[in-house]
């Protein structure tokens, strides 16, 4: 995956009370909490209810996801509570693996803080707090990190302030400085800070930065731009179009996958006009037909990572990264799980032979970055199926109606013959994920 824009972040004073209530359940009075606390200023609950806001207005919670790099668990913002609002997770997993302590973490871990999980009785576990001073490890902190296009996501991390050389993986001088102002704003009595960011645009590739450095030291812009390959051109373009701001993180990397995009340099401001005039000309968008795009050329490891962000409910695939071989990774990707959940069969004919599928989008490939991967945004057609759905032929209602328009297929006997037996039928249900009713709106308004 590649590092996402930041939309707020959650930072948590490990004293205490994060202590007791991420370290498990033990009965008492002081170890039985299964969420953390938060506060009960208006900006805060504000923000809060903005960025995940709640199905209705008498719900008193929204169902989350943490998040981190070796796995998930399932959690809950609760609005409404008889305290104050706070971040919940299940009581028989206990806190997000992220959260608790471990006797040897590393950065391969998905625990950072050392100590011994595993004790059933108060004062051996308060004995851990007390240990963790003189562990080395410093002062940890508990990060939540929301990242833009992500509603039901929190990415979950812990660093440490001021460890030895043992911990420096884990160092909270690999967060930006933001993150680290947010942590001296907190302490054992105040333990709570956060903020809103203002980021978008999408992040340079490794390719794209190369390529506006060849750029801005170039004398013969047109020359330069003719020297790029295919995947860095359209690449590039993508970027130019839509450049990073503000600060971005990757949710596959542990600890040091925070980004601070750095702004275009003024040479390349001054001909950007001129820069996009000569990248379009030279690398023509790439098509968005599925079926094409079923025949690309794919990258394995893209290919994979895909398929592992369709698990993590992660649909978006940035038009920065969306070259030729990055297009046809992803739709191998969407295509493998749009066929298993059709039973490898044409929804509309129930054709079965592989060659004759595709994975069509119901919202095409062009128009939505943010549900590119979505499984809902996925029917598996034979070729003739698809071609009529992608051109209008066929459309489909809100309760999975087939309509053929017939004012389109005019006096082509043969075709109309073709799509005659599909008038008026149904879509077949998949196993999960059934096209969403708004898709198929969108859909049908492009027609």
């Amino acid at each position: 995956m590649t590092a996402l824009p930041v939309e707020w972040v959650l930072l948590a004073y490990y004293g205490p009370s994060a202590h007791r209530a991420t370290y498990g359940r033990l009965g008492g009075t002081t170890y039985t909490k299964d969420y953390i606390q938060l506060s009960r200023k208006t900006d805060f609950t504000n923000a809060l209810a903005n960025l995940f806001p709640p199905p209705d207005e008498d719900a008193g919670s929204v169902s989350i996801t943490y998040r981190w790099p070796q796995g998930t668990a399932p959690g809950a913002i609760v609005f409404q509570s008889a305290d104050r609002p706070h971040l919940k997770w299940e009581t028989s997993q206990g806190a997000p693996l992220a959260w608790k302590m471990t006797p040897e973490p590393n950065e391969g871990t998905a625990e950072t803080i050392p100590g011994n999980p595993n004790h059933l009785d108060t004062d051996a576990a308060e004995g851990e707090l007390e240990l963790l001073q003189h562990s080395g490890a410093g002062q940890p902190y508990l990060l939540a990190i929301k990242l833009r296009g992500q509603p039901a996501a929190l990415h979950v991390r812990a660093y440490l302030e001021d460890p030895t050389d043992r911990y420096s993986w884990a160092n909270l001088d690999l967060t930006p400085p933001e993150i680290q102002a947010l942590a001296q704003q907190t302490s054992q009595s105040s333990a709570l800070a956060w903020s809103n960011f203002q980021s978008g645009g999408t992040e340079p590739s490794a390719a794209v930065s190369a390529a506006l450095s060849e750029l801005s030291a170039s004398t013969n812009i047109e020359a330069t731009i003719d020297s790029f390959d295919i995947d860095t051109g359209q690449a590039l373009t993508a970027y130019l179009q839509d450049p990073a701001y503000g600060l971005f993180f990757d949710p596959d990397k542990n600890h040091d996958g925070w980004l601070q995009p750095t702004p275009l340099n003024n040479s390349i401001r001054g001909v950007l006009d001129e820069l996009l005039e000569h990248l379009r000309a030279k690398f023509p968008t790439t098509s968005q037909s599925d079926a094409v795009a079923e025949s690309l050329e794919v990258s394995p490891d893209d290919v994979a990572a895909f398929a592992k962000k369709i698990e993590n409910g992660d649909y978006e695939v940035l038009d920065t990264y969306a070259s030729t071989k990055t297009r046809g990774s992803a739709q191998r990707a969407f295509s493998k799980k749009i066929r298993e959940n059709y039973s490898n069969q044409c929804a509309i004919t129930g054709i079965s032979t592989t060659e004759f599928l595709v994975a069509a989008h119901i919202v095409p490939w062009s128009q939505d970055q943010k549900i590119r991967l979505d499984p809902s945004n996925g029917i598996c057609l034979s070729l003739l199926m698809d071609q009529a759905f992608e051109s209008g032929y066929i459309l489909i209602e809100d309760d999975l109606t087939i309509a053929v328009d017939w004012e389109k297929v005019g006096k082509d006997d043969s075709l109309r013959s073709q799509l005659e037996a599909c008038d008026g039928g149904k879509l077949s249900l998949p196993k999960q994920h059934p096209p969403k009713p708004d898709y198929l709106r969108r859909r049908r308004e492009l027609n």
